[in-house]
């Protein structure tokens, strides 16, 4: 099954963008995100994919969905001028992502929508953990290029690290000063940017399928702001949506829902950014 309005593999060759499922979640403790990516296309079957709020219609927008690729593979996949996502898995597959990007000069930020912090050095004695991940990402790519919006949990050891080594905007700076503050704060001169979603950003209440949920989270609305201001602002080359674990879901799937919906999403600000409607 393919993301509701992927080209055919007729069409494939005419796809300005693309995307993987990467099905792993060896580096989380509670097994269930390797379903993710499944659980977003199917998901993705149950929505209308005519975009309401901007009138787009999203399986206008040329894509392939390429099937999933094995995490220990990235480093084999084609590097070509199509903007990408990645369906996750658990947020430690952006690590090895981001590196293969990286390395190949095709990007030089990072921003992370996440309910944590992410910033362990080890956790349960595995240093690429997905409580780790950020940390990793900062070592390689250089600590003031990372940005995280909407923290909201992480241990004393993690914030004391990260208040003065990289750049946040915390769920409690969302509140009281808005997303138009933190988009603001956001325009620069950086470019080649990745773009990561945690799907534990949301609040449980609208996403309880996730390993760690954590209570007063973002709307999805905010969160659909907060992505297309990104875009409007930032050359995103690459994002991945991680940690949707359909096996802790509500028997709806609201959180595969509103994790399809946040992919449809990322779809439409990339064409909107790229006049290709």
């Amino acid at each position: 099954m393919k993301l509701s309005g992927s080209l055919s593999a007729a069409d494939k060759l005419k796809a300005d963008y693309e995307l993987f499922g990467v099905p792993s979640d060896r580096n989380a403790v509670k097994r269930g995100a390797r379903d993710g990516p499944e659980a977003i296309r199917k998901a993705s079957q149950r929505l209308e994919t005519l975009l309401w709020h901007r009138k787009h219609e999203v399986s206008d927008i040329r894509y392939y969905d390429c099937g999933d690729v094995n995490i220990d593979s990235v480093r084999t996949l084609e590097l070509n001028r199509r903007k990408k996502i990645f369906l996750g898995g658990d947020h430690s597959i952006s690590f090895p992502l981001l590196q293969y990007l990286f390395d190949r000069n095709a990007v030089e930020e990072i921003i992370a929508i996440d309910a944590h912090a992410d910033f362990r050095d080890t956790y349960k004695s595995n240093r690429f953990s997905n409580a780790c991940v950020m940390r990793r990402i900062a070592e390689l790519i250089g600590f003031e290029n990372v940005t995280e919006i909407g923290v909201r949990s992480s241990s004393v050891d993690e914030y004391e690290f990260i208040k003065s080594n990289i750049t946040i905007y915390d769920a409690e700076t969302l509140t009281e000063k808005g997303v138009e503050y933190v988009l603001e704060a956001l325009r620069g001169e950086k470019e080649k940017t990745y773009l990561s979603v945690d799907i534990d950003v949301l609040d449980p209440s609208i996403a309880p399928g996730v390993e760690h949920p954590e209570p007063c989270g973002m709307s999805l609305e905010t969160l659909i702001s907060l992505i297309h201001g990104i875009i409007m602002r930032r050359d995103v080359v690459a994002s991945d949506v991680v940690e949707l674990n359909p096996k802790r879901d509500y028997r709806n799937g609201i959180t595969s829902i509103n994790a399809a919906r946040v992919v449809f999403e990322i779809l439409a600000c990339y064409c909107e950014r790229d006049n290709c409607l």
